[in-house]
């Protein structure tokens, strides 16, 4: 049986100009996600999750809000719950 794991990721946004506390909202009903920062036509959103194919799912739902251009995951990691001090 594998390990429980976080799986943390970041994504850069480029959302149609004007429209950035719109997608702010409709990023942040999608599970996993929080908006790290904004402005100018950019979000950088976090995706934390706790399932193997999780954060590609995230990324393609983020991809598809209205108001959003393009999304592009720019990290990912994968650790181990307990060296997190988490539990399952």
């Amino acid at each position: 049986m594998r390990e429980p794991e976080a799986h943390i990721s970041s994504a850069i946004l480029r959302v149609r100009p004007g429209e950035e506390a719109a997608v702010v909202r409709r990023v942040m009903a999608v599970p996993g996600c929080e908006v790290a920062a904004a402005g100018e036509g950019r979000l950088v959103v976090l995706i934390e999750t706790r399932e193997t194919g999780a954060p590609r799912a995230a990324l393609t739902e983020l991809t598809l809000l209205e108001g959003v251009h393009s999304a592009c995951m720019v990290y990912e990691q994968v650790e181990a719950l307990k060296t997190l001090g988490e539990k399952a």
